[in-house]
């Protein structure tokens, strides 16, 4: 069922899945509003609070790449101009960023791609001294931007193949390898802008599955997501495994269950909230996941990879929103957690 979200507001706290423009297209449970689905400035929302697809007209977003989603805010990327812009679904407010283009690092890349960022602060919040991380390109380097500056900067001793990033209680800027390497980034200055890394923890598995990070009741976890092929879609995943991080010690230890949390990964800065606070709406103890392959960009068989991993039972089941359906699901769907700052 399709209906307004600006008439039928959702929780806040709450995640919702920015549906690819491509299901609006599909979706065969349309009645009423169906001219709805050709607004091209129309961005569709599935709830996993009412099962339904509510819609914001965001012409802002229109041919826009979300490249993560944020303290409340979407990161979006023009692929003509390199334009990096945040918007805020909800008020619509908009924040220009440099064009990627106007940085050195740019023409060096042969692939330009933006991977995934976050924000360091909430913007609106924060409007002078907010930052945002992100990984860039065909070595996956951190880049950052700070706010009123006028370019992106590399961090040059962070090295390569970065797969995510988050904000760590608030305060910290993480990131992690495909192998694990886990590290700091300070991307605050004294008058010159030099921002740094230093290293945590050095790599640890060599598994080859995808990697995340995630912040709960004030502990580091990391998640590791296997994929495997899929004669028809290309890929999809098919097991998960959790590991807590020793500060004391400095190393990951293996956990087989997230108790009361459940975790919600993909495109988005990486999420856990208590299913207990949300009684019958989410599962416990499970991870909800999107498809964020980096091959995505090169591959006609993308963005279905979505479903819910039960650390309990070790098994997958869908979402509820039909993505599993479809070859080709474009732009990415992505998890987006509200904010009304």
């Amino acid at each position: 069922m399709l209906v307004d979200l600006a008439h039928n507001p959702l929780p806040l706290d709450f995640p919702w899945l920015m549906l690819p423009d491509h299901h609006r297209h599909h979706h065969h449970d349309v009645h009423d509003g169906a001219e709805a689905y050709e607004n091209q400035n129309l961005k569709c929302f599935f709830s996993l609070y009412t099962h339904q697809t509510h819609c914001l007209e965001l012409p802002e977003a229109f041919e826009k790449t979300v490249c993560g989603s944020s303290s409340g805010w979407l990161i979006l990327r023009d692929e003509t101009t390199s334009l990096v812009t945040l918007l805020n679904p909800l008020n619509r407010a908009q924040i220009a960023l440099p064009q990627l283009s106007s940085s050195p690092f740019y023409d060096q890349d042969p692939s330009r791609v933006l991977h995934k960022a976050v924000l360091s602060s909430d913007p609106s919040r924060d409007p002078f001294d907010y930052k945002v991380l992100a990984i860039f390109g065909e070595k996956r380097r951190l880049i950052c931007y700070k706010a009123r500056d006028k370019t992106w900067t590399v961090l040059q001793d962070a090295g390569n193949n970065y797969e995510d990033i988050i904000l760590f209680n608030g305060e910290e800027l993480l990131a992690t390898t495909e192998i694990g390497k886990l590290v700091s980034c300070n991307l605050d200055d004294d008058g010159c802008f030099s921002p740094s890394v230093d290293e945590i923890a050095p790599p640890f598995t060599f598994k080859g599955g995808k990697v995340y990070l995630v912040g709960i009741g004030g502990e580091l976890m990391m998640l590791i997501r296997f994929v495997q092929d899929n004669p028809r879609y290309g890929h999809e995943t098919y097991d998960f495994e959790a590991y807590r991080y020793d500060q004391f010690d400095s190393e990951w230890e293996p956990i087989n269950v997230l108790g009361e949390w459940t975790i919600f990964v993909g495109h988005n800065h990486t999420t856990a909230i208590k299913a207990q606070d949300f009684k019958g709406l989410i599962k416990p103890n499970c991870i909800y996941f999107t498809d964020d392959s980096l091959d995505m960009e090169d591959s006609l068989m993308v963005g279905h990879d979505s479903g819910v991993f039960s650390m309990e039972d070790r098994k997958i089941e869908p979402l509820g929103c039909e993505l599993s359906g479809f070859m080709y699901v474009w732009p990415r769907p992505v998890w987006f957690m509200p904010s009304m700052a």
